[in-house]
């Protein structure tokens, strides 16, 4: 029987199973079918040890319910990065990384049997397999720490020579910048590392919306961000929540879209298959694998470009025609805060002063449906709403008369 060890080889092994089991909270010990109860109570001791300080559960008819419970007023860092800092290595691993720095900051560069030649004469004794280190096998690790910015090579004299890739940059001195990078950007995950050299201080920044569970994105963001510096195709599995089901596709991604309001995240991606435009959820793309070059892709930047300036949310179809909102809302001297509101909020809409407490809010969307839940909470400020969908004036208006039978009285007067 294998030794359980908190460490991990691949993250994706335990990135689903922490987002069922633990974020979204709807999945007990009985509902893990994929394997043995004994690959759900290694993966949630691997958890435990990762999160202890942040486990919750609660039961229910489903039995005990496990669960991430944090305050964003009393964490200074996303305690999810903490899983990425967990991965498996070997003794020869580990030992190979501080002798390789260590051999170059003596030398300026050197080649990979070079390396071999003075790790074999001071270092050998030390390690498990001396017969795997041959040339092949430094030369792998030096490439490998040539891609993750380790070293630079360079050729000299028809040789490849590897060295130290120096940077005169003090990480402390731009501390707070990392700190607020490692908490807003889709790949904070690298600030969280840089802030682990740094000596603990105090930290200033804290959230009102702090998206954290987004963190488990991070590897299938920094692929899809490589496919689209690159403009190439992937070739995805995207999971159905529909049916459970899991689709490959082939695609050409586009852009990150980021939801300012629930902070969910998106793949903007064009099938040329379809000749459509679609948004995938980042959280149900199981796995990536970067394909061709597309040629058209500047071509297809451009046009979903194009598209999103009549978009609120996720939804659109360039083959449709857009829909005219007008709302006229009265707003006094003493709110200029909905009006600061309305011009973060308001995508490509115009806010247009009417008089001293009345003001116009006109937008061109593709869907104007996806703007019902952010136009009601104006009611109680809505003058007047005219929208080219007759249909969406209906649809308030009926919200509306229901809302006065609930709190006002009538047939739906004994609903609490």
């Amino acid at each position: 029987m294998a030794e359980y060890s908190e460490l991990i080889k691949r993250f994706d092994k335990i990135r689903d199973y922490m987002r069922d089991f633990y974020i979204y909270g709807f999945k007990a010990r009985n509902d893990f079918k994929s394997k043995s109860s004994r690959s759900y109570d290694n993966e949630k001791r691997r958890i435990e040890s990762y999160l202890s300080e942040y486990m919750s559960f609660r039961h229910d008819e489903n039995g005990k319910n496990m669960f991430i419970s944090v305050d964003h007023a009393y964490i200074s860092s996303n305690p999810l990065y903490r899983a990425f800092k967990a991965k498996t290595f070997t003794k020869n691993d580990i030992m190979l990384n501080f002798y390789i720095i260590d051999i170059l900051t003596d030398n300026e560069c050197l080649t990979a049997g070079e390396v071999v030649e003075i790790i074999s004469k001071k270092y050998t004794v030390f390690f498990e397999n001396p017969i795997s280190l041959d040339i092949a096998t430094i030369r792998n690790k030096l490439k490998e720490y040539e891609a993750i910015g380790l070293l630079v090579s360079n050729t000299s004299k028809k040789k490849l020579c590897y060295s130290l890739n120096k940077s005169d940059i003090n990480i402390s001195e731009i501390y707070d910048a990392l700190l607020f990078f490692s908490e807003i950007s889709p790949l904070g995950v690298v600030g969280s590392y840089l802030i682990d050299k740094c000596d603990n201080r105090e930290n200033y920044l804290t959230f009102k919306h702090h998206y954290i569970m987004h963190a488990l994105e991070t590897e299938i963001v920094e692929l899809l961000l490589k496919a689209i510096n690159d403009g190439r195709y992937v070739e995805l599995i995207n999971h159905n929540q529909c049916n459970s089901n899991n689709k490959k596709i082939k695609i050409i991604p586009l852009r990150i879209l980021i939801s300012v309001q629930g902070g969910r995240r998106y793949l903007a991606a064009f099938d040329d298959q379809t000749q459509k435009f679609f948004n995938y959820r980042l959280d149900c793309i199981k796995e990536v694998k970067i394909s061709d070059k597309c040629n058209e892709f500047d071509i297809y930047r451009t046009k979903l470009k194009e598209i999103l300036e009549f978009t609120w949310g996720v939804s659109y179809d360039n083959h449709k025609k857009t829909e005219k909102l007008v709302m006229t809302l009265h707003i006094t001297h003493k709110e200029n805060y909905i009006i600061e509101r309305i011009e973060r909020e308001g995508r490509n809409g115009t806010l247009a002063k009417i008089n001293d407490t009345t003001y116009k809010y006109e937008v061109l969307v593709y869907d104007v449906r996806e703007m019902m839940t952010w136009i009601r909470s104006f009611i109680g400020r809505i003058v007047k709403l005219e929208c080219d969908n007759k249909n969406i004036e209906r649809i308030f208006h009926s919200d509306l008369n229901r809302m006065y039978q609930i709190y006002l009285g009538g047939e739906l007067d004994d609903i609490q």
